[in-house]
């Protein structure tokens, strides 16, 4: 069984503990630093679960390659299925991380998780979905209501993709580092 790792989003400092950790656990899911490829699964209609298309959209507006799920072109419950074989295919040449939402209780509600290991879509809503990825990302709600969304999604969103963003390839981390921006303070460009 894999170790979850558990970020407060809260936090001052989240963005560089999340960062920090997505760094160690890279370098062990790919240690030959092949392409990073990202599957970022959600709804773009279900507030809460459009975590994974907002991050999508956000990280192709940055030009990273290799993302599959936007708000335009969703990997959701319907179309997942449809995309499992290209994915499996990229997963021989990349190494894929899976971005989704996540339900908990109230004590683990607006925590960000990073695991090492695969990520089961749909398991929340009881839905069997094929696992996927090398390492998965979720933002954990403790309901998909209106207000939960409102606070926690623009948390979520500017901690991930700063983080992904940094950790993506070693050129552009390097290039952020050479212009004197490290992720923590990456994020207010987002």
């Amino acid at each position: 069984m894999n170790r979850t790792i558990w970020i407060n989003s809260t936090l001052p400092d989240a963005c560089d503990i999340f960062s920090r950790n997505l760094r160690y656990l890279l370098h062990h899911v790919n240690p030959h630093k092949v392409p990073l490829a990202f599957a970022c699964i959600g709804s773009a209609n279900v507030c809460g679960d459009n975590l994974g298309p907002l991050i999508g959209t956000i990280l192709t507006r940055h030009s990273l390659p290799n993302v599959y799920g936007t708000m335009a072109e969703q990997l959701n419950a319907l179309t997942l299925p449809d995309y499992m074989p290209l994915l499996k295919a990229i997963e021989k040449s990349c190494c894929l991380v899976a971005v989704d939402a996540a339900i908990g209780n109230k004590a683990q509600c607006g925590y960000l998780t990073l695991t090492k290991g695969t990520l089961s879509p749909g398991s929340a809503l009881r839905r069997e979905l094929p696992p996927l990825g090398a390492l998965h990302i979720t933002g954990v709600f403790e309901h998909l209501d209106d207000y939960d969304c409102r606070k926690l999604l623009p948390v979520f969103c500017r901690q991930i993709t700063a983080a992904l963003i940094c950790s993506s390839s070693s050129s552009l981390t390097l290039a952020l580092r050479g212009m004197g921006r490290s992720c923590h303070n990456y994020h207010t460009i987002l």
